[in-house]
């Protein structure tokens, strides 16, 4: 069985032990600690004393003994050309916790804004050619639920007379409806029988007319945009951006509210 001797001796061990972690969980280092806490219990003395006590290396106490003093954790008399160092009151310790919170406020709005930035996560890819323009646009079929919503500004007028384009945009618009996928698109009033004729018969489809100008070939959904360009080789350029999508959308809901049906 264990001796009241022993029991005490480790009951102190686990106690220093404590109160090393704790004074770490506050901000100090294990040496810091463990020599703020010999000089809580030694009272005034020499840095011998200190290093017998602690059996650290005599330049770790020179150096920690350093930072102390700069946190105000710990303060010396000179007795002839000696240093007696000695630890402040352990109520400091409130008055260094505070002095830290109010540094890590300075900083917090700077933190606030690289964690917004990381999540509007930014990229852009490029897909050519007509299978590259396919797998772009598959993105929304694969990407959006049924009932969801997005917008499209129609492309130039003269492509809607491609037969290649005009198929690929049935086709496209079919299995979009298919999956109960919900788009709004506007369209320049001139090319009103062009883009009639791609979406006849297709369900959850709404198109209104403009007369003014409007950007050509950009489609918004979900937090991305897909801007294509159907001269020689076909290429869609996809930007995934919060921001970027958000501003369009903007833009295009302030668009319908003014055009016709």
């Amino acid at each position: 069985m264990e001796s009241s001797i022993e029991s005490f001796i480790n009951k102190n061990i686990i106690i220093e032990y404590m109160k090393t972690e704790i004074l770490e969980d506050m901000g100090l280092t294990t040496a810091e600690a463990k020599i703020y806490l010999a000089l809580l219990k030694s009272g005034s003395t020499k840095s011998g004393k200190i290093i017998d006590s602690t059996k650290l290396q005599s330049s770790t106490v020179y150096h920690v003994l350093g930072s102390l003093l700069e946190k105000g954790l710990v303060s010396y008399v000179l007795q002839g050309k000696i240093k007696y160092f000695q630890a402040t009151s352990p109520e400091n310790f409130l008055s260094f916790l505070d002095e830290k919170k109010r540094k890590f406020l300075e900083i917090l709005p700077q933190l606030k804004e690289m964690e917004d930035l990381s999540k509007q996560k930014q990229t852009a890819k490029v897909y050519e050619g007509f299978n590259g323009v396919q797998t772009a646009f598959n993105d929304i079929l694969t990407t959006m639920s049924k009932d969801e919503e997005y917008y499209f500004f129609q492309i130039m007028k003269k492509k809607l007379l491609d037969d290649r384009i005009i198929m690929f945009f049935k086709n496209y618009h079919i299995k979009r409806a298919e999956k109960g996928i919900k788009v709004k698109g506007l369209t320049l009033r001139k090319s009103k029988n062009l883009v009639n004729n791609i979406f006849k018969g297709i369900k959850n489809t709404k198109i209104r007319y403009l007369d003014e100008f409007t950007p050509s070939g950009i489609v918004i959904y979900n937090n991305k945009v897909i801007t294509v360009d159907w001269s020689n080789i076909p290429t869609a350029i996809v930007i995934e951006s919060e921001s970027i999508s958000n501003s369009y959308k903007k833009f295009f809901l302030e668009k319908w509210k003014k055009a016709k049906q």
